[in-house]
């Protein structure tokens, strides 16, 4: 949803403007808004309504009904040229300026024309804030932590936790994606948002009929749309449901992108539901058989097996005979500093417990 609004504008409105001759029907307009409030405050980081009564070389002079006129540096204009200057502005023209720095008595009021828009777009983000509105933002480009994104004039960052996607950050740069706005702080030249709650708002009415229709142990089919360090995220029909690493497969994984990828579709189980928060755990691995189950089937006490190294222990390692299945080795039976993760080597198998899922090896 594209959302465009005027703010209400928080424009210090000067007092009296005069004009010599007939007014344009747009002179009057922002003569009576002149004229309009006799007890005006003139403060910095404030919008006001003034009239251009000179061009200069380098400088506008405006007045805005204060005790003293205001000036415009050309840098404050906007991208212009001292010659542009003179062309695109004329004495009489009425605009709003926004202050840049207070009156003094050796200083005029220091005015800005490029800053009017930023300014409006402050007050308009704001607003939307209030109302809890939903943006179209695009992402410009990726920095440490998320991705930044152009909103109206200014910048917005919107942090990877607060992504919803199902693709890499990089991937993303060019489009335009819904976003809700959580911080708008123009003081702080801070503006922060987020495309997860948007999506989630948009996708409200779905997640309910989803959950409602799942149960346990059921088996459904997803789209991977975040990956973390202790799992992954599964886009069931509008739900998010978590994919813990340990459900993930019976072999040892190190981090869920060596099996996954972004935007992978997956099926899987579900393992529990909170109906109250709208949450569901999936498994992947148990829709497929436990090795160990039938380990006493494939491998025999004194057989020879090839085995690759898979984790370092205090009192030993662990070797990776098939996927699922690791044994552990002694360091009595070799030393550490001969070992390396990843090799593979010929083991004996000394014992067996495959209720208890345990292996013991020796060298060989």
């Amino acid at each position: 949803m594209s959302v465009s609004v005027e703010p209400e504008m928080n424009v210090s409105t000067p007092v009296k403007v005069f004009h010599d001759g007939p007014l344009s029907e747009q002179q009057e307009a922002f003569a009576d808004l002149l004229n309009n409030n006799l007890n005006t405050t003139f403060l910095p980081n404030h919008v006001v309504v003034g009239e251009i009564v000179s061009v200069e070389k380098d400088h506008l002079i405006v007045d805005i009904g204060a005790k003293c006129e205001g000036v415009v540096p050309l840098k404050e204009v906007g991208r212009v040229t001292e010659q542009e200057l003179a062309l695109m502005y004329k004495p009489g023209q009425v605009k709003e300026f926004y202050i840049l720095r207070d009156f003094d008595e050796n200083e005029p009021y220091v005015l800005s024309l490029r800053r009017v828009e930023s300014w409006k777009a402050w007050e308009q983000l704001k607003m939307l804030q209030d109302k809890q509105e939903i943006l179209e933002v695009v992402v410009n480009s990726v920095t440490r932590g998320g991705v930044l994104v152009n909103v109206m004039s200014l910048k917005g960052f919107i942090p990877a936790s607060q992504l919803r996607i199902a693709k890499t950050l990089e991937d993303l740069i060019g489009e335009q994606i819904p976003a809700k706005l959580l911080e708008v702080d123009r003081t702080k030249n801070k503006l922060i948002l987020s495309h997860r709650e948007a999506v989630f708002e948009y996708q409200a009415e779905q997640r309910a009929t989803t959950i409602s229709n799942l149960h346990e142990g059921m088996e459904v089919k997803g789209q991977v749309v975040k990956i973390t360090h202790f799992g992954a995220f599964v886009d069931i029909d509008g739900i998010d449901g978590l994919l813990p690493l340990s459900e993930i497969s019976w072999r040892r994984l190190r981090h869920p992108s060596d099996e996954l990828s972004l935007g992978q579709e997956v099926t899987v189980e579900v393992l529990t539901i909170d109906h109250a928060q709208e949450r569901i755990s999936l498994s992947m691995k148990r829709l497929s058989d436990d090795p160990w189950k039938t380990v006493n089937e494939r491998f025999n006490q004194g057989d020879q097996v090839q085995g690759t190294i898979s984790k370092f222990l205090n009192s030993g390692f662990l070797a990776e005979l098939e996927p699922g299945v690791e044994a552990f080795c002694s360091y009595n039976q070799v030393a550490r500093d001969d070992l390396t993760l990843g090799e593979t080597r010929t083991f004996s198998i000394v014992s067996i417990a495959g209720r208890d899922r345990r292996i013991t090896l020796e060298t060989v």
